[in-house]
């Protein structure tokens, strides 16, 4: 079979592959397996019976059940749903949105391949961009996302050592710069694999240089903030006009029902709106349908500070 330099790069075996080949097999095949490793949420009772609860009534409701069914979503998404985690992060944050500045997509993994090449790779005048990573090692999802080479740059962590083997890595400012090449910087908080969480005081200060670049600042807050909140040190949520939050409900206990959560300001989702129909033409409406409810009670974050 003869491949074009999209299917040679894309069809190979890579580290996401595999994690995924684990993922997918271990808990399928042992069902009653303690599955430790690769970011499986655990399975809570009491969030899946909330969950459960919600489905019944979907269920029960023909023109909910219509919704979730029969229906297209336009390219951002739900909109109902839209409205709904806007007034959440507006009321709980006091961020400066509105369902202009929320897009749905099929979980975050598709976010971040439309995010990284609608910022970065090739650009229209010849030139090259990339994404730049603070802090490595990072994610591994990331690694093969790029359609161009030369996609990723990063800065070497600060390492500090403390008793029995202990460490804790941070961003070394002073190595930190910026080039005219760099699109974005991105950082997962928590860092995924190693669970390190970036302080307030380090996102304030990624924030300051990506906003003197003029360049977006990607938080990827699959485990993070606010939900499903999988951190055990005082952190607050970031979002501005600069930042791209990315957002998830997989590790809420749905990584099933693909859904992913962009925050960003309304030329970019727009943007990625427009870029995601034309991949996926449109979204999945079950992660939406379900929690759409609990956006608008706030027990979204209860669960996910009480629960998960």
């Amino acid at each position: 079979m003869k491949l074009s330099q999209f299917g040679e790069k894309f069809s190979g075996l890579t580290g996401i592959v595999e994690l995924m080949d684990d993922l997918g097999g271990a808990l399928n095949e042992n069902p009653e397996m303690i599955f430790m490793g690769g970011g499986n949420p655990a399975r809570i009772a009491e969030v899946e019976s909330v969950f459960r609860s919600r489905l019944e009534a979907i269920i029960k409701d023909s023109n909910k059940l219509h919704s979730l069914m029969g229906i297209y979503q336009s390219p951002q998404g739900d909109k109902e749903f839209l409205t709904e985690v806007a007034a959440l992060l507006r009321r709980q944050f006091g961020w400066r949105l509105t369902a202009k500045n929320i897009a749905i997509s099929n979980g975050s993994q598709p976010a971040f391949f439309i995010l990284y090449n609608m910022l970065a790779g090739s650009m229209s005048d010849g030139s090259q961009r990339s994404i730049h990573l603070p802090l490595a090692p990072e994610y591994i999802g990331y690694s093969d996302i790029g359609l161009s080479d030369s996609f990723f740059t990063a800065t070497r962590p600060e390492i500090e050592m403390f008793n029995d083997d202990l460490f804790k890595y941070r961003v070394d400012f002073s190595k930190l710069a910026i080039q005219k090449e760099t699109a974005a910087l991105c950082v997962s908080r928590p860092t995924n694999p190693t669970g390190n969480v970036l302080t307030d005081s380090e996102v304030e200060q990624l924030d300051e240089l990506a906003g003197r670049a003029k360049i977006p600042l990607i938080i990827d807050g699959a485990y993070g903030l606010p939900f499903p909140s999988i951190l055990f040190n005082d952190a607050r949520p970031h979002w501005n006009e600069n930042t791209i939050l990315v957002l998830s409900l997989s590790k809420l206990g749905l990584p099933g029902v693909r859904t992913g959560i962009v925050v960003a300001n309304d030329e970019i989702v727009n943007a990625f709106s427009n870029a995601n129909t034309v991949v996926s033409l449109a979204n999945g409406n079950l992660g939406p349908s379900l929690v759409k409810e609990l956006f608008k009670s706030g027990k979204i974050l209860s669960l996910s500070n009480d629960r998960v």
